[in-house]
Order: structure tokens, then C-alpha cells, then sequence
């Protein structure tokens, strides 16, 4: 088990390394969403200076065909940095790694497509060789997931969670027909709230499109003893100060040795604390959610409407 971590910042990866982290994400110029944005000539100059850690590319959008040329380019000159893997949703990116035979890990992310076992291992026939478990399915099932599968899984283990986004410029809209004046490209800037609800959610627009991520962070900081088998736990920075996230980093490097050298139960509490005190929104997400439509409700539940239209 290691931590991932995107990274919102250049200047402080040697901080991260001397925690003992080694395995990062990072944006680029065809990631949909991403804290920071890295160029080719940033990549490079990190993978010189730091040759020993592991760089995973986000190229985690769904491309138009207008796009395939420039991403087949983009995609070629990180084969040549040799990068550790991509992050990816669609199945165009895995066609252009595999008739180039690229050496990439593959690791498939589609926000909310990887619920079971069965499909994994399907695709795991067609290339993946890795794959980023769905945040809006419980703990439980992650966990049965993680034990039916000889993949490398990542759980997401804190940071704002995907809600929902859009190809297109919602906010640029919106401003145009409400005449109303505010500034959209900051991250953290906007809140969306739901009708006759009281939560929140971040809403920024970028070249991509809009995105919506939850205002609270998602943690697993307590709970090591139940997700210490999955291979890799993801910290997602986007939303958060480069202190705040050095701070999130060295809590859960803490832990993690902790957990390692058996006082993990002894220390969890001191953790615990030291995470409130940085006074960030902290949620659960899914995690406890149990699953609210199971195949045999949908199948009822289609059932009952073909009644209803006889």
C-alpha cells in the first residue's frame, strides 16, 4: 500500500519525497480536470531532477475526433519521457497506447463506471493493468472488489469528490444570460447549492468545460485497519492549499508507518486530532452509503413500468 498524490505544486515535491511519497499525478495539457497544469518541459525537468519516483499523466477526458491528432503527438512525447502511466477514461487512448505498443501502466479511471469485479476483469483482458475504483459505491463493495481481482486497484482516501461536469462553458452561459458579473476560472471561487438542500458544491469552468467537485473532503484517515490491502490510496489536492495538502500528505505518511510498524491503534486518535485542527470541510462520501439500486431492483422496477403501459 502507497499514497498517490496529485500534485498542485513543483516547489514542494522534495517535501513530499522526504515523506517517503514516490507515486504522483499530475495534469497536463489534455487532462480534463486537474489542480495544476504541467507542460512536457515541466515533466522532463522533474523525471531529471527526481529520476527514482513514478509519474502518472491524467489524460482522463473524453476526446473528440478533432482532438486525436494532437493527443496521438501529446501521447508519443510522454512514451519518450517514459512516464510511468496515464490516467484514463476513454477507450481511444488505450487503442493509440496499444497500436503504438507504448509502455504505459494503464490506469482506468471513469469516475462511476467501475462498480464490479466482472467488468474489470474483462478489461483487464483488452489492456488495463491497473484502475481507479468508483467513488460512489460503499466501502464494502470496494473491499469485495479489491479481494476478487489480481489488478492493482487505487481508492480514492481524501480530497473533494467528483460530482458531476460538462463539456460545456456552463458558467460562460449562464453570465451571458443573467448579466450578472463574476469571476469563474478560480477553482475555489464559486458554490453551488441545491434546491431545498443545504449542501454545497464547488463549481469552476475551465477550457474543458464545467466541473462540479464536492465542497467537503472526502478522509480514510481513520481507517487503515479496513483499506490497508488496496495497492495504492489517492490524495486529491485540487481545491487545496499547497500547506494544506503538504499538511494532508505528512498526516497520512504518519499513518501509514504507523500502520506499518503496529502502533497504528495507539496513534490514530493524535491523528485524528491533528486533522481537525486544520478546520477543512470532512465528509464520507459513499463510503458508508449502502447501494440504492441493485440489478434485481432495476430489472423490478422495469417490470412495473411495462405493466403500467399495458
Amino acid at each position: 500500500m502507497k499514497l498517490v498524490l496529485s500534485l498542485n505544486s513543483q516547489k514542494r515535491l522534495y517535501d513530499y519525497i522526504s515523506m517517503g511519497i514516490d507515486t504522483f499525478v499530475l495534469g497536463g495539457q489534455y487532462s480534463f480536470y486537474c489542480p495544476y497544469m504541467f507542460d512536457l518541459k515541466e515533466i522532463k525537468d522533474i523525471q531529471k531532477e527526481y529520476p527514482h519516483i513514478h509519474l502518472y499523466i491524467a489524460v482522463n477526458a473524453l476526446y473528440d475526433q478533432h482532438d486525436i491528432q494532437g493527443l496521438e503527438e501529446y501521447l508519443q512525447q510522454l512514451a519518450e519521457l517514459k512516464v510511468k502511466g496515464l490516467i484514463f477514461q476513454d477507450f481511444g487512448v488505450l487503442q493509440i497506447i496499444k497500436e503504438n505498443q507504448y509502455d504505459f501502466d494503464m490506469m482506468y479511471s471513469p469516475e462511476t463506471l467501475n462498480t464490479n469485479h466482472k467488468t474489470l476483469e474483462i478489461l483487464q483482458a483488452q489492456g488495463i493493468t491497473s484502475a481507479f475504483l468508483s467513488k460512489v459505491i460503499p466501502l464494502e463493495e470496494q473491499i469485495y472488489i479489491q479481494k476478487q481481482l489480481h489488478l492493482p486497484l487505487m481508492l480514492h482516501a481524501h480530497g473533494v469528490e467528483y460530482i458531476a461536469a460538462s463539456k460545456r462553458h456552463l458558467l460562460t452561459n449562464y453570465q451571458e444570460a443573467s448579466n450578472l458579473s463574476f469571476d469563474l476560472s478560480k477553482q475555489d471561487h464559486l458554490t453551488l447549492q441545491a434546491r431545498n438542500s443545504n449542501i454545497e458544491f464547488h463549481i469552476f469552468e475551465s477550457c474543458k468545460g464545467t466541473h462540479i467537485f464536492s465542497k467537503t473532503r472526502l478522509y480514510t484517515l481513520d481507517l487503515l485497519n479496513q483499506i490497508h490491502q488496496f495497492d495504492y490510496l489517492y490524495i486529491e489536492t485540487l481545491m487545496m492549499s499547497e500547506e494544506e495538502a503538504i499538511e494532508i500528505a505528512s498526516l497520512y505518511s504518519d499513518a501509514l508507518k504507523s500502520f506499518q510498524n503496529n502502533t497504528y491503534n495507539k496513534d490514530v486518535k493524535e491523528y485524528m486530532n491533528l486533522l481537525y485542527r486544520l478546520k477543512t470541510p470532512l465528509d464520507r462520501g459513499f463510503l458508508f452509503d449502502q447501494t440504492v439500486y441493485k440489478l434485481e431492483d432495476m430489472r423490478k422496477i422495469d417490470n412495473e413500468k411495462r405493466e403500467s403501459n399495458h
